[in-house]
């Protein structure tokens, strides 16, 4: 009986994998895109602590797209932070 449901949960998580592994939306990934050059320009066109923070947040959008390339797990709600804070300046 322990071989019976431990070849059925081994075959569940196999199944479950791929649906696991879903790759996110284009539009998200090239949106992420978008806002890490508008950062790395503002970034350029500033000086100081407002500089070092628009670096910083090119810093986590590189992050999040590397992760993303990698095909690891990311929060949607870390890409929705990440384009709401590039989004003002």
């Amino acid at each position: 009986m322990k071989l019976y449901i431990t070849t059925v949960t081994a075959f569940a998580l196999s199944l479950a994998t791929p649906l696991l592994a879903v790759s996110p939306p284009a539009a998200r990934v090239s949106a992420l895109q978008q806002a890490e050059s508008r950062v790395d320009r503002l970034a350029g066109q500033t000086k100081g602590g407002p500089q070092q923070r628009l670096l910083l947040q090119k810093q986590r959008i590189h992050r999040l797209l590397e992760d993303l390339d990698a095909g690891r797990s990311v929060d949607p709600q870390d890409i929705d932070r990440a384009l709401n804070d590039a989004e003002r300046p």
